[in-house]
């Protein structure tokens, strides 16, 4: 990395209950390259009946606000399993206390997940990574990380619930850069998480995208249920992402699991994986593999100004309680100095 590392971490915050939102105030001495979320559970009863999402699924949402002076505004909005997910195929693993812990319904003991929240993206090698570093130093006021645990009805989701903690902890874990250049350019992002219900079954089923801004990610976050997770695909569908009319991308959900795996390190068979879960990489998806560009995202600026926007056409089999849940990382402004 082109500037020193400077690591911290909150004080822990204890007694904390389901259904709690709590914040943690980030200073602003450096400009941050990442925030972990460090959550301990100790349930004393399992799911009668576990969520789709198992217990990861105990930090529903977590926000991180800033005010940079025209603005306030979330750079990150999103569910705790979806950071997961996205830390699978950003750093191409999990620690080994937070995969041993995913998918699991337990009973008792202490489980440990941490909850990556990258800023400088880590499939970008310096020093374009550097240019998505989060400027605390010139916002207003102290960026804001806001943390919402689920509720007993969204852990288990049995008529008669059982799912209970004896203990929940949190603190962050804070890693910041010394950027030594006061000109540093510094580029605005969004990590941002919306859901979208299915009822019916149907081909070409249309969701737009948003604009402005270049997509390095799309994540795809499929529900079959409120207790599983597989393709909505249906059986010998696909799907395409249009851009003004034209596909620049034909997928099956199943062959773009097989693609996501190139980009992960192996895992020990005892560990859990997660199902569901497919991700469009426009930066890289090679094992040990960075990108040194950003020639390669998906650039939605162009659609500005004739108000067009992307558009994923998807054969979907749809149902009760059937969602997917789109998971985006957008760069904004004008990424050609940082194209070869």
């Amino acid at each position: 990395m082109i500037f020193p590392k400077r690591q911290d971490f909150t004080s822990t915050q204890t007694g904390l209950a389901l259904g709690q939102t709590i914040r943690f105030e980030l200073t602003r001495e450096f400009h941050i390259e990442a925030v972990f979320l460090y959550v301990v559970a100790t349930p004393s009863a399992a799911m009668a009946t576990a969520n789709a999402d198992n217990l990861q699924a105990i930090v529903n949402r977590v926000q991180v606000q800033v005010s940079d002076g025209a603005q306030n505004r979330n750079v990150v909005d999103c569910s705790g399993p979806a950071l997961l997910e996205l830390a699978l195929q950003w750093q191409g693993g999990l620690d080994r206390n937070t995969a041993a812990n995913v998918g699991t319904n337990p009973s008792s003991g202490a489980k440990t997940l941490i909850y990556p929240i990258w800023f400088a993206h880590p499939q970008l090698a310096d020093p374009v990574g550097s240019v998505l570093l989060l400027p605390a130093p010139r916002f207003n006021s102290n960026p804001v990380v806001s943390v919402t645990f689920a509720t007993q009805a969204q852990m288990d989701t049995n008529a008669t619930p059982t799912f209970a903690v004896s203990a929940l902890t949190a603190k962050l874990i804070i890693i910041r850069r010394q950027v030594n250049r006061p000109k540093f350019p510094i580029f605005n992002t969004e990590l941002a998480e919306l859901s979208v219900t299915y009822a019916t079954t149907g081909n070409a089923q249309l969701y737009e995208l948003q604009i402005p801004g270049s997509y390095t990610g799309i994540l795809l976050r499929d529900f079959t249920s409120l207790t599983a997770r597989a393709t909505i695909q249906t059986a010998g569908g696909e799907n395409r992402l249009q851009l003004l009319g034209t596909v620049i991308r034909r997928f099956d959900t199943n062959d773009l699991t097989a693609e996501n795996d190139l980009s992960l390190r192996l895992y020990p068979a005892t560990w859990n994986q997660i199902s569901g879960s497919f991700y469009m990489d426009f930066l890289s998806d090679k094992v040990g593999e960075v990108s040194g560009d950003l020639g390669s995202v998906l650039d939605a600026n162009i659609l500005q100004a004739s108000g067009s926007r992307l558009q994923l056409l998807q054969d979907i089999t749809g149902g009760t309680n059937v969602v997917r849940k789109y998971v985006t990382h957008r760069i904004f402004g004008n990424l050609k100095d940082l194209k070869f």
